[in-house]
């Protein structure tokens, strides 16, 4: 047994179980998820069958997919939004506004005006002690390494080696698309 911090208030849970809990009064839902051990939560969260590590605290706002892994002391800042294919370290920080990406070739509809129920989920990767600055965007399919450093509004394209600190990025025409 251990418990998780909802809005300051401890709830006692299983660890080792997933976990689904409905808090209407703070517009909390999460489904089918692990849960660490002193997990501290805030409100207007959605969680749905993720594994979240140890100490970790999540903000407000913040939505976090299906298949997500987290590790232990992990900070997510309100706003951040995690989709399925993300894997994340522990010790990491991930700054208010943080929107990570899982489809290389988004789209809602095919050619013919029908809706596009599957699609191909890209894996990212964010490694121990990374920190992730305020409003960047992470595409999918990249690695992030160990302890490296994002700089706050960075549209992350490509891999980032350790220990380095990156930042910036503007959107620019790189092609025109074929009908």
């Amino acid at each position: 047994m251990g418990y998780i911090n909802l809005r300051g208030e401890k709830k006692e849970i299983d660890t080792k179980i997933q976990q689904d809990l409905l808090i209407p009064e703070y517009n909390i839902v999460i489904k089918d998820t692990i849960l660490g051990d002193g997990v501290t939560i805030w409100s207007n969260v959605n969680i749905y069958g993720a594994k979240i590590g140890e100490s970790t605290k999540i903000g407000a706002f913040v939505e976090i997919r299906k298949g997500v892994e987290i590790g232990k002391n992990v900070k997510i800042e309100p706003l951040v939004f995690i989709p399925e294919g993300v894997k994340i370290g522990n010790c990491v920080f991930l700054g208010p506004n943080v929107v990570f990406t899982n489809d290389v070739y988004p789209r809602s509809c095919t050619k013919e005006g029908k809706l596009i129920e599957e699609y191909e989920i890209t894996t990212t990767i964010v490694k121990d002690g990374t920190s992730i600055g305020a409003q960047s965007v992470i595409m999918c399919g990249i690695t992030i390494g160990e302890n490296a450093l994002i700089g706050l509004g960075s549209t992350v394209m490509k891999d980032v080696p350790s220990n380095s600190v990156v930042f910036g990025e503007k959107a620019k025409l790189r092609r025109l698309i074929d009908e």
